[in-house]
């Protein structure tokens, strides 16, 4: 055990990841929330338990509605751990991502977003970029970039590097939706281990090496006991 106490987590459900084939939007929508948001949100109480003491400041977990805008699609669902306790999406998450074909736990940032300039800014100018490249090299991490694309994708993997963070930011900024550093997990390949308890420790290691980098995009950090 990496960390904290007993889990609670015990892998995803993997009858789960049929609900994203449900042609119907609203039952798709209900089929998602209903397969994946039980473990997510055990994934969230493990994860807090075990990241919020040594984050600099306490940590949030949040699942989604997946009904936002107004027509939405659903093709993915997620758990996020935030700063904020109400509007996370304007800010960098730490984020669990489920997918048709693939599970992510990434630093994840909409590039929409209005502090998405912000971050960009402490990446080419705050020694940000470097940082996140060092935990890439040094916890076998990658920067991905993602566009949109029709349902049932929903999204497109659009750019990947495990170092190059200057040409991620450029394809955010120009075609992209979604910017990440993390891993990314394939499936049907990884499904043994998306759907074990080990995933939530897997989890964890990732969580724990960005936690650093989410500290330094709000100015914070650990004091010493």
């Amino acid at each position: 055990m990496l960390f904290g106490g007993p889990w609670r987590f015990s892998g995803l459900p993997a009858d789960a990841f049929r609900a994203f084939d449900v042609p119907d939007r609203e039952q798709r929508r209900e089929a998602i929330i209903r397969g994946f948001h039980p473990a997510l949100g055990a994934l969230g109480e493990d994860l807090l338990e075990r990241l919020n003491p040594r984050a600099a400041a306490p940590l949030h977990a949040h699942l989604p509605r997946l009904d936002w805008p107004r027509g939405y699609q659903p093709f993915c669902t997620w758990l996020a751990l935030s700063r904020l306790a109400q509007g996370y999406q304007a800010g960098p998450t730490l984020n669990v991502g489920v997918h048709r074909d693939h599970v992510a736990a990434r630093l994840g940032w909409d590039a929409s977003a209005d502090g998405f300039g912000r971050f960009e800014f402490l990446c080419r100018h705050g020694g940000l970029g470097e940082a996140c490249a060092d935990a890439a090299a040094r916890h076998a991490l990658a920067f991905r970039v993602y566009a949109p694309a029709d349902w049932p994708a929903g999204s497109r993997l659009a750019f990947e590097s495990a170092s190059d963070w200057r040409a991620a930011l450029g394809e955010a900024r120009r075609a992209g939706v979604w910017f990440e550093l993390g891993s990314r997990y394939e499936l049907p390949e990884a499904m043994p281990l998306v759907c074990s308890q080990a995933f939530g420790e897997e989890v964890a290691r990732v969580f724990l090496a960005l936690l650093p980098l989410l500290d330094r995009f709000y100015g914070v950090s650990k004091k010493p006991c």
